[in-house]
């Protein structure tokens, strides 16, 4: 029977990453693999929050945007609302079967950086448009957002039905395996496509506050892909975590899932652009940036991977993609107070027990 809380004392350096005995103490005096303590480490330094980035000009864009650029927009902030949405709920599945502490840690840091990622989302659509409940509401209305939704989260909620039931072991591991290959698909590829037309808009100078948050959400998403990374590298390689010949196992079913998510990611290329592009980023270019994305990924985690594909808009994207050059202060951006939570008046009309705002 599983306890929240080990009442024996256990030696750390002997857990495997997952199906070990339960864990007690949180010590993190002893590491197995410091790769995750790091990577926890480096995720707590990129703290931010989204009203560091002022969005009145971003109205104002938004306001004077064409009827294809505002579809274009909206479509893609409706999706990553999606998908961060399932990705902050679809970590937390994984940590019912871990059994290292710092791997607990770093996902438990990756699930609050989610939430920051989902706040952002609603901050951006409070700021630009006049009613954020048609925004949200048209999440449910848009066949296309939920058709990948529900792809999304299958793979997720599988392993949710498993941790209370009979499955074997086996089961058990090539679920946990192919759970883990299905986050680092949405680290690694589903985010993209809205990434690079929001860089693309803000190249054109159109809503640049939010291509500014959507790159410091794309910085924390790549310390979260190589999270995933290093998780199925240790996964693929060391005997003693017992997933090796769960790995070889998996392997086509990886790749066909791999296959798959580039495919539904062109064909949500192809809707957002059936009635124009944006200036400077097309239809034709994002299906190519999908494939040349799609291999390297494979070949990040050790899965056959096709060569001669090319990066089309390696040059204008790189100071955008570059994570290491984000740097977000308070000083740096004006914080706007734009219908953000309660207004003044309606925080001094509660009732904080003597505290004074």
């Amino acid at each position: 029977m599983k306890t929240i809380f080990n009442l024996k004392n256990i030696d750390p350096m002997m857990q495997p990453l997952f199906l070990g005995k339960d864990l007690g103490v949180q010590r993190f005096d002893v590491i197995k693999y410091p790769v995750f303590k790091d990577l926890d480490s480096r995720q707590m330094m990129n703290f931010w929050r989204p009203e560091e980035i002022e969005l009145k000009k971003d109205r104002n864009d938004f306001l004077e945007m064409s009827e294809n650029e505002k579809f274009i927009f909206t479509s893609n902030l409706k999706y990553q609302t999606m998908l961060d949405s399932v990705i902050c709920r679809g970590v937390p599945t994984l940590l019912e079967f871990v059994t290292n502490t710092e791997l607990e840690a770093c996902l438990m840091t990756w699930q609050f950086f989610e939430k920051i990622h989902s706040q952002s989302y609603s901050y951006i659509i409070q700021n630009v448009y006049p009613d954020s409940r048609e925004v949200f509401g048209g999440i449910y209305d848009d066949k296309e957002i939920i058709k990948r939704a529900k792809v999304a989260i299958e793979d997720y909620n599988n392993l949710m039905g498993m941790a209370c039931s009979k499955n074997s072991p086996k089961e058990i591991k090539k679920q946990i395996y192919m759970t883990i290959v299905s986050i680092n698909i949405l680290e690694a590829i589903r985010f993209y496509v809205s990434f690079i037309c929001s860089f693309a808009f803000a190249e054109n100078k159109k809503m640049v506050g939010n291509a500014d948050i959507i790159k410091l959400i794309k910085r924390d998403e790549a310390l979260h892909l190589y999270n995933t990374q290093e998780i199925l590298k240790i996964l693929n390689t060391i005997e003693e975590e017992g997933f090796t010949t769960v790995a070889k196992e998996c392997e086509e079913d990886a790749c066909k899932m791999f296959d798959s998510a580039a495919e539904e990611e062109k064909q949500w290329a192809s809707y957002l652009f059936k009635d124009g592009s944006i200036i400077g980023l097309n239809e034709a270019v994002l299906h190519q940036y999908i494939d040349w994305l799609c291999h390297s990924r494979r070949k990040a985690i050790g899965l056959p991977y096709e060569t001669g594909f090319k990066n089309p808009i390696s040059g204008w994207t790189d100071s955008w993609m570059n994570s290491e050059s984000v740097q977000v202060a308070p000083q740096e951006h004006e914080i706007t107070s734009y219908k953000i939570g309660a207004s003044k008046n309606d925080l001094d009309d509660m009732d904080f027990g003597g505290l004074k705002l």
